[in-house]
């Protein structure tokens, strides 16, 4: 059983039993002190430690349905401030021209219950789903499994049989029963090559169709990662997921992808001569240049760290993504940036580095030369793109 059960009943139907003077007069027991112990809680401290645990339930809460976490921890904290400052509690909404008076003597504590077991509720009816949808997603890879292995013996007992009758026709030493247990040998690997590579590619079809449903789920995930509060595009956590992403993707799938790393040049210059406020508005703007040049729905854009930043591009050629970077560096030179005086705009350009993913090539290695790349740029006199000299090459 996944879960207990409550016991029903227990400690409600028992009847006090009646004790002599002899008793009464007994040393208390464990129980009696540790009730007394409990009475003797004052109610405000009573409500402090329920206040406590509603915080800790919502504090460790998961989704559940429709409903995420961060809401059912909101709807735990509404209800701690409801017991300890008389704050509305989250089931009584304000009716249109009711006065609804709140207050430290004015609790709803059935309303609690109710919310506490709806909850818990809710949340045993999602872990129970949640199990036997994984058993019958195992039950079902068992299954197909198993009859693809009963496919494959019978077929090796068929080829078994008919191999060992070309052997007897073989030892036999007549040609006529050799043609023929031959040309009923080769008929029949034939026809199970056909039959095993229509299967396989179904097979691959089907994997093929999971593998792009898990692409849509990675999508969504990150389109739910950390942003970055200075530039609003993701930040370097999400940046590190999503490159791990790209090459397994890459890998399974084929697709030619790109890396560019992207410095703003002279960007201390900003920050000493301007201020840092005024670098903050450098780098938005920055950030939505790149956001705007590089807006296919699989191109990725994140601060990497400071002044750099790093764009992922899916499912391109290097040359193609050349020309996208240059049309990114050229509108970065170009932009004006307006903070303080207006007829002062401030204006800045770029670096970039570019390497495109190598078969069989890890995350940090494909950094590594797109970041080698980029300091080659800057090297080279800045404002400028440089790719990969391997990458050039093989171009």
């Amino acid at each position: 059983m996944l879960f207990g059960k409550r016991k029903k009943n227990a400690g409600r139907d028992a009847k006090p039993e009646k004790h002599s003077a002899k008793q009464a007069t007994a040393p208390a027991t464990t129980q009696e002190t540790d009730a007394d112990a409990i009475a003797a809680i004052p109610a405000d401290r009573a409500l402090d430690m329920m206040a406590d645990l509603l915080r800790i339930l919502g504090e460790n809460a998961f989704d559940v349905g429709p409903r995420s976490a961060e809401e059912i921890e909101e709807t735990f904290e509404t209800w701690a401030r409801h017991l300890l400052i008389g704050v509305p509690p989250p089931s009584r909404e304000r009716d249109e021209g009711e006065d609804l008076e709140v207050g430290p003597g004015k609790r709803d504590l059935p309303g609690l219950r109710r919310a506490v077991r709806d909850q818990r509720v809710a949340e045993h009816d999602y872990v129970t789903k949640s199990l036997h949808d994984f058993r019958d997603a195992a039950w079902s890879f068992i299954s197909s499994l198993r009859r693809t292995l009963t496919v494959e013996q019978n077929a090796d007992r068929r080829i078994g049989h008919r191999m060992r009758r070309l052997e007897g026709a073989v030892r036999s030493g007549e040609p006529e029963k050799i043609k023929g247990e031959a040309q009923e040998t080769v008929s029949l690997l034939t026809e199970f090559l056909a039959e095993r590579g229509t299967r396989y590619r179904e097979q691959i079809q089907q994997m093929a169709a999971r593998l792009e449903n898990l692409r849509d789920e990675l999508d969504s995930v990150r389109e739910r990662a950390a942003i970055d509060p200075v530039t609003r595009v993701y930040n370097r956590a999400a940046f590190d997921e999503q490159i791990e992403r790209e090459v397994d993707l890459a890998t399974l799938f084929g697709w030619r992808s790109c890396l560019i790393m992207v410095d703003i040049d002279h960007f201390k210059w900003v920050n000493d001569n301007h201020g840092h406020p005024c670098g903050d508005v450098v780098l938005r703007e920055v950030a939505d240049t790149l956001t705007r040049c590089f807006m296919r729905q699989d191109d990725f854009v994140a601060r990497y760290g400071g002044e750099e930043f790093a764009v992922v591009l899916r499912d391109i050629d290097l040359p193609t993504a050349l020309d996208v970077a240059e049309r990114g560096r050229a509108t970065i030179r170009y932009q004006e940036i307006l903070h303080g005086d207006p007829d002062e705009p401030i204006r800045i350009t770029a670096s970039m580095g570019i390497a495109h993913l190598r078969r069989g090539e890890t995350a940090a290695a494909w950094i590594d030369r797109a970041d080698r790349a980029l300091y080659q740029a800057k090297d080279a006199g800045r404002d400028r793109i440089e790719g990969d000299p391997g990458d050039l090459e093989e171009r």
